[in-house]
C-alpha cells in the first residue's frame, strides 16, 4: 500500500471520484473548474519541463499554476465544452491506447463524433458523463492507494500494483454512480 503523501492523494482523488460519480449533476460546474485548473497545471508545468528541462523545475511550476488558472477559467465558463472535450478525450484516447498509433486517424474521428454528440446533448448526459469521469478517477486513485514501492529511488526503483482492483472499482463506482444521478437524483 502506498505510504505518505501518495496516500493522502490517493484518498483525496478517490473522495473526489466517488463525489463526482454519486452527485456530479448538481455540481459538476464547480469539478470542472476545478478539473480545468489540474489539466491547466499539467499541461503548464509539462511543457515547460519538455522545452526547459527539469532544471526549470520552479519556472514550471509558475508556469503550470498560470495556466492552471486559465484552465479553472475557461472550464468554469464553458463548462458544456469541457464537458464535451473530456468525453471525446476519453473516447479517442481509448481507441488510440488499444489500436495503437496505427489507430490515431480513427481515434480523431472517434473523438469529433463524440465530443459533437456530447455536446448536442449534453443535459441528457451529464449525470452518465461525470459518473463515467468520477469512475475513472476513482479507478486511479484505487490504483494509487494500492501501489507498492519496492525498489527505493533512483534507476531500477519499480512501482507495482494490481490494476484489477482498481479498474473493478472503477466500473463499479461508474456504474452506480450513474444509476443514482439518473433514476435516482433525477431533477
Amino acid at each position: 500500500m502506498a505510504e505518505g503523501i501518495i496516500l493522502i492523494l490517493g484518498l483525496i482523488l478517490l473522495a473526489i471520484g466517488i463525489l463526482l460519480a454519486f452527485f456530479g449533476k448538481s455540481m459538476w460546474e464547480a469539478m470542472m473548474s476545478l478539473i480545468g485548473g489540474f489539466i491547466g497545471w499539467f499541461l503548464g508545468f509539462s511543457i515547460t519541463i519538455y522545452f526547459l528541462g527539469y532544471e526549470s523545475w520552479y519556472i514550471g511550476i509558475i508556469v503550470g499554476f498560470l495556466c492552471g488558472f486559465v484552465g479553472s477559467i475557461l472550464f468554469h465558463y464553458l463548462v458544456e465544452v469541457a464537458l464535451a472535450l473530456i468525453a471525446g478525450i476519453l473516447a479517442g484516447g481509448l481507441v488510440f491506447i488499444l489500436g495503437g498509433p496505427g489507430w490515431a486517424i480513427p481515434a480523431i474521428i472517434i473523438f469529433a463524433v463524440v465530443f459533437a454528440l456530447s455536446y448536442y446533448y449534453i443535459d441528457d448526459l451529464i449525470g452518465v458523463i461525470t459518473a463515467l469521469i468520477g469512475g475513472i478517477l476513482s479507478a486511479v486513485a484505487v490504483f494509487i492507494i494500492l501501489m507498492e514501492d519496492t525498489g527505493g529511488i533512483g534507476e531500477g526503483a519499480t512501482i507495482t500494483s494490481d490494476p484489477v482492483m482498481a479498474i473493478l472499482a472503477g466500473v463499479l463506482i461508474f456504474v452506480f454512480g450513474a444509476l443514482v444521478q439518473t433514476y435516482v437524483l433525477d431533477d
